[in-house]
């Protein structure tokens, strides 16, 4: 098994009570008030890092049924804050969308990668009043990445990854919108 982990640099979570059909949805007590914002800019989010493990042939990154996971650093432990785990690229593997390279192998190219599956905590104290901790599923991961290339080298990859999930606490409470910028810091 391969690992590439890359930093989250940026990262906001939008948590949203959505209107069900016969009015307004009532979260249980503890959850996060309406349409409350977590940034890693305002201070009120752990950034946090993320791997894609693959195994199997070809062993390669972008490949069906490779897993990716992701958690909050606090610059000494993993997943104090929160956790995204179990979500793997679906059967149409990486996309390529875009490309420029030139004759000597300097460029960059676009792939794009949804996964399936997925579930999701946020430590209850951090994002509620400490009742109880959050966990849902992810019903949309997607990662975007540009592959920059030198002499026909990558030499760097920056990510962009949305998410979003459905708390099992309340069927009418989701993560909205979430997005993260990654940069790729080692691999092997």
């Amino acid at each position: 098994m391969k690992t590439l982990v890359t930093l989250f640099v940026a990262m906001m979570l939008i948590a949203t009570a959505a209107w069900a059909q016969y009015g307004p949805c009532v979260c249980p007590p503890g959850m996060m008030p309406y349409q409350q914002i977590f940034s890693t800019y305002n201070g009120l989010l752990l950034a946090g890092r993320a791997s894609e493990a693959w195994c199997g042939d070809p062993v390669q990154p972008g490949v069906p049924g490779n897993m990716e996971n992701a958690m909050s650093w606090n610059g000494a432990a993993l997943g104090t804050q929160w956790r995204v785990w179990g979500m793997t690229i679906d059967a149409a593997g990486a996309g390529m969308v875009a490309s420029n390279i030139d004759a000597n192998g300097d460029g960059w190219v676009d792939y794009v990668k949804n996964y399936d599956g997925g579930q999701f905590w946020l430590d209850g104290t951090h994002f509620g009043d400490g009742t109880t901790d959050f966990t849902g599923s992810i019903s949309y991961y997607n990662v975007s990445t540009r592959i920059t290339l030198d002499n026909w080298a990558q030499v760097g990859a920056t990510s962009n990854i949305t998410f979003n999930g459905i708390f099992n606490e309340c069927t009418c409470c989701y993560l909205e919108f979430v997005i993260a910028n990654a940069m790729r810091v080692w691999d092997g």
